[in-house]
């Protein structure tokens, strides 16, 4: 399973960054007040997913490049699942 994980950005008074599944779809971090918690909150999840063998992690530069990744992911979901060849199974957990 593939996981992005978008850059940290700044909202709402605070900093946080958005993760995408395809079976826990788009996700926001909780929003940190410093950089340095949500960029520690951003490595930790990273450090997590890697040991498992079958989550493949992509961390983005920029926003857009998240986005672009997202809406490919999206589509190749929906070819899969529209085409009859749809290898997830029920219950499928997360990266």
């Amino acid at each position: 399973m593939e996981m992005l994980i978008g850059p940290l950005l700044e909202r709402n008074g605070g900093y946080s960054y958005d993760t995408f599944t395809l079976a826990d779809g788009l996700r926001s971090s909780f929003r940190y007040l410093r950089l340095d918690a949500a960029r520690y909150d951003q490595r930790a999840l990273i450090a997590e997913a890697r040991p498992d063998p079958r989550c493949n992690i992509r961390l983005c530069e920029t926003q857009s490049e998240f986005e672009q990744l997202v809406e490919a992911a999206r589509r190749r979901d929906a070819t899969t699942v529209s085409s009859g060849d749809a290898t997830t199974v029920a219950g499928e957990q997360s990266c």
